[in-house]
This record gives structure tokens, C-alpha cells and sequence, in this order.
């Protein structure tokens, strides 16, 4: 069994489970609200805070001692997706370095990783990342305090990847997937069922209101255009949004309004299995999706 855990700026997120061929069975999910910028863009700004929590939580039960796995988001995260020919791990991890070269000299020591997204005609296809090494070094100290040792820390772009390889897209290839957490958006675009492209933005309107609205259809109205100024013969199907609240019921159907394609609540995957008991949390599940396809290898 394994446990996930994602950190947003409003909660922590636990989810535990084991993945089977094609599946990801989860057997517990938990949500723990976070007070008001105790964790801002990924970095914790308050540890007595969150330390607290997290030795709750462990005293609970609700997390183990180890084979935790931890995944957070990170706007400073250095991503871009690159062609390599099929080389050796550290070849290739030197040559994202090489890649990232320029970033790299304004921000602290980093740590590098990529995931393979494509292999054709002896080339990978890969999402290179790279994150600072005192960020990933922090998170162990805090968690170690808390008698919880992690086995890894990923950003959750590389969630996103191990979800186009369990989201059924048979039916629905081309799409925007978009997490909503506070005022953040963070949007992916797939088009033929593959990661091609993410995209941030910080809304400036309250929630739940007719500007808010305006600057969700703007936002992915620049999604749309970049899918067509990439000479993508796909068309956008639909636009799915996860976290969503109570004063957003409505939201879907503007957009779907405003942008005249298909817009929904992302509510299933086919491939999470998950227990009776936690039926009334489904869709909170699928909001956090990050910390579900965390659990995947």
C-alpha cells in the first residue's frame, strides 16, 4: 500500500491505495483544510503550522511511517517538453541541464528529472523538470520531524503525465483539463491524448462571480488559440475543471457559453477504483486528482 500526499495552498490531501494493471484501487482519502497562506506557490510559510497537522495526521494514523510519497505544485518549476535521441539516464539528464542553463543561473541549485511522454524513430519524447534542491530539502526535514520518511517528491505536471496513461481518452483525445486551488489555475492541454502544453494564471476577481467567470473564459480562450497557433489539425473537444465551489455551479455552462465548446466538471475515471465507503467523496477525489495518480509508479 501505498500513500500520496499533496500539499495545495488550502489542504492536505491524502490519499492511500495500490496500483493494479491499468487501475489504481484507492483504499483511503482524507482532507485536512490548511489556514490562509500557511502554504503560498508550493513553498510552506508557516512549518509550525503545517508541522502541526502533519504530526496529527501521523499520530492518527492517517499516515504512515514510510513509503509516503509526496507531491506538491511549484510555479518556479522549470518544465519543457524536448526531443532526445534514446540515451542513457544521465545523458539525458545532462542534456536537460544543458537546456535549462540559462533559468538555471537565476535561481538556486536545482535537482533535474524528465518523464517519457513519446518513443518513435529511436527519439524520446520527454517533460524535462527542474526543481531547487533547498525546496526538496526542506520538505524532508519537515515531514522527518513528523516521524514520516518520504520516498519521493514530484511536481504535479508529472502527475498530469501519469494520468494520460490511465484516463480512458478513446472517446475525448483533444481537451483542457484546468485545477482550480484558491485563485490559482493551473491548465493542461492534451491533444491526441498526450500532454502537450500547461499554462498558470492567478484570477483577480472574487470567486463565484460574473468577472471571475470572464477571466476563466479568457484564460482558456488563450489555451484554445495556442492549440490552433501550433497547426494542431485536433479540434478542443471540451474543457473539464476540478475544484470547483459551491458559488461556481454555474460556471460551466457560462464558459461553455462564452467559448462554445463543451465544458464540465471532470466527475469519473474509469480507472480509479475506489471503496464503497468513500462513494460521498468521489469528487473530491477527482478534484485532487494529483494525489491519486501520485500513487502510480
Amino acid at each position: 500500500m501505498t500513500t500520496s500526499i499533496y500539499i495545495s495552498t488550502e489542504n492536505i490531501i491524502i490519499a492511500s491505495g495500490k496500483e493494479l494493471k491499468n487501475t489504481v484501487m484507492l483504499n483511503s482519502f482524507n482532507m485536512t483544510p490548511l489556514p490562509s497562506k500557511a502554504v503560498v506557490n508550493g513553498m510552506v510559510i508557516r512549518d509550525d503550522i503545517l508541522k502541526s497537522s502533519l504530526k496529527k495526521l501521523r499520530k492518527n494514523r492517517i499516515i504512515p511511517k514510510k513509503n509516503v510519497k509526496l507531491v506538491i505544485d511549484r510555479s518556479t518549476a522549470l518544465i519543457d517538453i524536448i526531443k532526445t535521441p534514446i540515451l542513457k539516464s544521465n545523458t539525458i539528464i545532462e542534456h536537460i541541464k544543458s537546456t535549462f542553463a540559462v533559468a538555471a543561473q537565476t535561481r538556486s541549485e536545482l535537482i533535474y528529472d524528465y518523464s517519457i511522454l513519446e518513443e518513435k524513430d529511436n527519439t524520446f519524447l520527454i517533460l524535462a523538470s527542474a526543481i531547487e534542491r533547498d525546496l526538496v530539502e526542506d520538505y524532508n526535514k519537515l515531514f522527518l520531524s513528523c516521524g514520516i520518511r518520504l520516498s519521493s517528491i514530484d511536481i504535479a505536471v508529472n502527475s498530469v503525465i501519469r494520468f494520460q496513461n490511465l484516463y480512458p481518452c478513446s472517446n475525448l483525445k483533444t481537451f483542457i483539463l484546468t485545477f482550480v486551488d484558491e485563485n490559482s489555475l493551473l491548465s493542461f492541454l492534451f491533444v491526441d491524448g498526450k500532454y502537450r502544453f500547461s499554462k498558470r494564471y492567478r484570477l483577480l476577481n472574487e470567486r463565484g462571480t460574473a468577472e471571475s467567470a470572464l477571466e476563466f473564459s479568457n484564460f482558456l480562450s488563450t489555451i484554445m488559440q495556442f492549440n490552433k497557433a501550433q497547426g494542431n489539425k485536433e479540434q478542443i473537444e471540451c474543457a473539464y475543471l476540478c475544484g470547483l465551489n459551491e458559488q461556481e455551479d454555474q460556471l460551466c455552462y457560462e464558459i461553455a457559453e462564452t467559448l462554445g465548446i463543451k465544458t464540465d466538471l471532470l466527475k469519473n475515471c474509469q480507472s480509479i477504483s475506489i471503496k464503497p465507503r468513500l462513494a460521498t467523496k468521489q469528487q473530491e477525489i477527482i478534484d485532487n486528482l494529483f494525489v491519486v495518480t501520485n500513487i502510480i509508479e
